[in-house]
């Protein structure tokens, strides 16, 4: 067994599982009973995960399908996935990344930046359950869809569902069940719990860079930008739709952070698991490693909004 087989065949889906037992660590039933309480912001949130998402996604790669032809006038900008192999490795796996909406990455990121982290949570909880019967569906058809004979993607509904199940569901309510038998302990401990396995995932994706490096290289800087761009294009249609909804600022931020923020961790399972293809697990990867600029960028800013409140209120 080579070490991205073994990277992305056995630790892979064990520090999925993992980061999805500590996600149900820090759950209860009342996270759940809150969406049924204040449905509107979580329903929109989770329809612009499960639609818009996807949406973003095809206008990128429809909008790149109409540059690949220009590339040699743009300099070269595009000639990292001007092949058919690379461009139909870019698009499915911006189709895998789009269909695995955010994980318990967002709710750190929605708490550190400012917003609202019972929605964001809440509204984790809920897509977490919903997913793994999702996304088999949506990326069959959507595999269809985008055609191309350059890389060979067979997504049997069946085992794929079992298997999400597997690492997704499972740890969740296991989760759930640890916390509510021993909630004294739990409270206590899920905190560092959280930390060691947010650790541990951040090890893997550094190990998985470090062993894939050369082809990250291949597919460019314009690869990254394209991850970005999934990112940033959902959060601002996110921020944009919400608004129009009449909701505050920090349901705003909350559901732009949550339907902007990918988890990388899924989409590179469904890629080298699933998929059986390690290289289709690039695009999450490389997304991976992009999105902390822009969450890295929101946590600063409302760290500086936050400062001059805190010297009021120390006044």
């Amino acid at each position: 067994m080579t070490t991205i087989q073994l990277l992305t065949q056995l630790v892979l889906p064990i520090v999925l599982a993992l980061m999805m037992l500590a996600m149900g660590l820090s759950l209860t039933l009342n996270d759940f009973r809150r969406i049924a309480k204040y449905p509107k912001a979580a329903l929109l949130g989770i329809s612009l995960q499960l639609l818009l998402l996807p949406l973003v996604a095809w206008c990128l790669i429809l909008f790149i399908k109409l540059l690949i032809p220009l590339s040699e006038d743009l300099s070269g900008v595009l000639s990292s996935i001007s092949s058919s192999e690379s461009s139909q490795l870019l698009f499915l796996g911006l189709l895998i990344l789009a269909a695995c909406p955010g994980g318990a990455t967002s709710n750190v990121i929605s708490y550190l930046a400012g917003g609202d982290a019972a929605l964001s949570i809440s509204m984790t909880a809920l897509v977490s359950l919903l997913v793994p019967f999702i996304i088999p569906v949506s990326l069959a058809h959507q595999f269809n869809w985008s055609g191309g004979d350059a890389i060979a993607v067979q997504l049997p509904l069946l085992k794929t569902v079992m298997q999400l199940v597997l690492v997704t569901i499972i740890p969740v309510l296991l989760g759930m069940v640890i916390r509510h038998y021993w909630t004294q302990k739990i409270i206590k401990w899920e905190p560092v719990i959280s930390k060691v396995v947010g650790f541990i995932f951040v090890c893997l994706v550094l190990m998985l860079t470090v062993v894939q490096w050369p082809k990250l290289q291949e597919m460019g800087l314009s690869v990254g930008l394209v991850c970005l761009s999934l990112c940033l294009i959902s959060m601002l249609l996110a921020y944009a739709m919400s608004g129009s909804c009449g909701f505050n600022r920090k349901v705003k931020k909350t559901l732009a952070i949550e339907v902007g923020f990918q988890n990388a961790g899924t989409g590179m399972f469904i890629a080298a698991v699933l998929l059986q293809n390690p290289n289709l697990a690039l695009v999450p990867l490389m997304y991976g490693l992009v999105m902390n600029l822009p969450a890295f960028i929101l946590i600063i800013i409302n760290s500086c909004q936050a400062e001059p409140e805190r010297q009021k209120a120390n006044i």
